[in-house]
């Protein structure tokens, strides 16, 4: 067999022709289409882009159904309880934050460490300084005559210690005198 171009037309023509024959066996006359919508008759029917705006079920899983409200209160069953503005007066953790805490406090005096101290009551009982220096002046003056008089009862005692010992001199020489007066 020869390989002309003649050979090839005619090859390739059958070969094509068995193709077509093979590919309108599966392909569909007017009659097939009789019972199948036209694009027309789509005009009326909602397209996907149409579904974008709608929920779809998984979005439904978050929200809750009426079974799950069973267990929920009513406005009724929270009128006994607080509101916000109900607490608008206590103090928050904020507030409290430069109170004194009981360890700071333990380097402070307590009411009854107080009563082993002196009042101003108290004070009212014991002399001003210018009662002490008056006092001052006063024992001053006291200290100064005490000196006076310790120094005139010294003079004096050295005084009366000089006049007995002048004394017990003259004795002594008198006494031989007097024995001898007596003896006669």
């Amino acid at each position: 067999m020869e390989l002309t171009k003649e050979y090839f037309e005619q090859h390739l023509e059958q070969t094509l022709d068995e193709k077509l024959d093979e590919r309108l066996k599966n392909v569909a006359t007017k009659d097939d289409l009789k019972g199948f919508a036209k694009r027309d008759d789509f005009s009326n029917f909602a397209k996907k882009d149409d579904f974008s705006n709608f929920a779809t079920k998984d979005d439904l899983r978050s929200f809750a159904t009426k079974d799950d409200l069973k267990d929920s209160a009513t406005k009724a069953d929270l009128k006994g309880f607080a509101t916000k503005d109900d607490l608008k007066k206590f103090a928050t953790k904020e507030d409290i934050k430069n109170l004194a805490t009981k360890d700071d406090l333990k380097g402070f005096p307590t009411k009854d460490d107080l009563k082993k101290f002196a009042t101003k009551d108290d004070l009212l009982e014991f002399p001003t300084k210018q009662d002490f220096y008056s006092l001052k002046t006063t024992v001053d003056d006291i200290q100064e005559k005490v000196t006076r008089i310790d120094k005139r009862t010294d003079e004096d005692t050295r005084a009366i210690i000089k006049d007995v010992a002048k004394l017990g001199k003259r004795v002594t020489r008198l006494e031989p005198r007097r024995l001898v007066a007596a003896a006669k």
